[in-house]
């Protein structure tokens, strides 16, 4: 052995530093994956949620509420992270102008510090759709935002 160190002197002392480069990188690796592991799925993105959550009691009221509206057939209100998802169905006779004033006071239905935290998407459908009835009809609200974006099918 101390032939061989004596021979290969600076071949051992590069495998050295090179040992401890590896073990470096593998403990880097290691925290990495951990640390990517046990993060929130939204990040920071939900900071703040706790001052204006939405409980099941404010669902059910909203939903109450979308429902006593003329034309309305069913409600259904879910909450992901910080977007509200409106999935109303109407009755046969509604027009796409009725469910986009529908669309307008769902969002009326929440505070001002509600409108401005959450992204709110509403999906409106009609159980006899015909093709001319331009239904489903998909729109949605960015946090803040003052007008809806409605799919191609809200004409």
């Amino acid at each position: 052995m101390k032939k061989f160190y004596k021979e290969n002197r600076i071949f051992v002392f590069l495998m050295g530093i090179v040992l401890v480069c590896i073990a470096i990188m593998l403990i880097m690796a290691t925290k990495y994956v951990i640390k990517s592991n046990t993060n929130n799925t939204y990040g920071n993105r939900l900071d703040g949620i706790s001052d204006v959550k939405i409980d099941n009691k404010m669902i059910k009221e909203m939903e109450t509420s979308i429902k006593e509206m003329t034309k309305v057939d069913s409600v259904k209100i879910n909450i992901h992270g910080k977007i509200v998802y409106f999935d109303v169905n109407f009755k046969d006779d509604a027009t796409v102008d009725e469910s986009k004033g529908v669309a307008v006071k769902c969002r009326e239905l929440l505070k001002e510090e509600y409108r401005n935290f959450y992204d709110m998407q509403f999906l409106f459908t009609k159980s006899n759709s015909k093709e001319e009835d331009n239904f489903p009809i998909i729109g949605y609200i960015k946090a803040g935002a003052t007008t809806i974006s409605w799919s191609n099918n809200a004409k």
